[in-house]
């Protein structure tokens, strides 16, 4: 995960304060709305179909249910653009033409005694990618 975090701050453009389209900002929220209630499958079903064969459902209900666990339970959520990132940086991504590329969007959840804007928030990043004309999320991060 560490190695992980380091290539995508590699792969990050600092853009200034982008907007979010209206179809990644529903994606984003639906991601959080998911990671609030715990619905971890959800947020599988949204990913590409590459992701999905790499990683199955279970192992990643297992895997972000275990993320979250001492973090949340999460009371809120907001979802923002980080700006442009380079797809050859992030694992799993590297082969995506960068013409897919959507948005990068970060997450941030309040839970009890933590505020969003609180250093210590749990904190998602997703990358969105078009996929066939949907977006699809192609790869999601935690710091």
């Amino acid at each position: 995960m560490v190695e992980g975090a380091r290539k995508v701050k590699r792969a990050l453009t600092p853009t200034g304060d982008e907007e979010l389209s209206p179809e990644a900002e529903e994606v984003g929220e639906r991601l959080g709305q998911a990671f609030v209630a715990g619905r971890f499958g959800d947020v599988h079903a949204m990913t590409t179909p590459t992701f999905q064969e790499h990683t199955g459902r279970t192992q990643f209900e297992a895997r972000w249910r275990d993320a979250t666990s001492d973090r949340g339970p999460f009371t809120g959520f907001e979802a923002s653009s980080v700006g442009q990132i380079d797809l050859g940086f992030i694992p799993g991504l590297e082969g995506v033409p960068q013409s897919q590329f959507v948005a990068f969007v970060e997450i941030a959840f309040s839970s009890a005694g933590l505020a969003i804007d609180d250093k210590k928030a749990f904190v998602v990043g997703a990358v969105l990618l078009d996929h066939g004309g949907e977006i699809r999320v192609g790869a999601l991060h935690t710091r």
